[in-house]
């Protein structure tokens, strides 16, 4: 099993991106009923790559572990019980993940030497736990302040509508279709969109600066 763990830790960039592209593209290819019922373990394939990412820190790698078991109970408990406890502890949970995942991304981002396939893959990958955490972070304002922002739909389809403002709103495409009501959802989105263009002028200046370097 270590063996495993070590020869996927080489590749643990690459393993991340994918297990984040499955959680954001793979309810395309399954029906939304299906979708709705296994979303969870989506999640939960991302938690466990994060597992093989924290292969070397004993601590971290532990913690991920503790988090994948902990989900895989609430989510054998949702059969059971609607108790909106269900839904919150998972989302705090991936706020944490997500965290601790975009850090170690970014370092590698900062450390890298040259630019490579797993530079790139940190990179995309870092923008994507942006969005993600910024999702979970509206989401969090909507659940505490109903009606922050307007057409989300039902409360089901909260999460799924504010994922997908916050990649709006990082991508600075801005469509309309969702906007901020209450000042403190406002201040949120004016918050991760200068995330969101700080991240993609900083990124693409080192990773242009590491490319030329390598040049000379």
């Amino acid at each position: 099993m270590n063996e495993t763990f070590a020869k996927l830790s080489r590749i643990k960039h690459e393993i991340i991106l994918f297990s984040l592209l499955v959680v954001l593209f793979g309810p395309l290819f399954i029906s939304e009923q299906i979708t709705e019922i296994f979303s969870p373990l989506l999640f939960a394939q991302t938690i466990f790559a994060g597992i093989i990412l924290f292969n070397d820190n004993k601590i971290l790698k532990n913690m991920f572990i503790v988090f994948l078991i902990l989900l895989l109970i609430l989510y054998a408990l949702s059969f059971f019980s609607d108790a909106v406890e269900l839904k919150a502890i998972p989302r705090g949970m991936y706020i944490i993940c997500f965290i601790a995942i975009s850090y170690e991304t970014y370092i590698q981002i900062y450390r890298a030497e040259q630019v490579s396939r797993t530079m790139i893959s940190a990179v995309f990958t870092g923008f994507i736990l942006l969005c993600l955490i910024a999702g979970l972070y509206f989401t969090l304002i909507e659940s505490i302040t109903p009606n922050s922002f307007s057409n989300l739909g039902s409360p089901s389809e909260h999460y799924n509508n504010l994922s997908y403002f916050s990649f709006i709103t990082t991508l600075t495409i801005g469509y309309g279709d969702i906007v901020p009501l209450t000042m403190h959802a406002k201040k949120a989105t004016m918050l991760v969109g200068l995330i969101g263009n700080f991240y993609s002028v900083i990124v693409t200046g080192i990773v242009i600066g590491k490319y030329l370097n390598n040049k000379n």
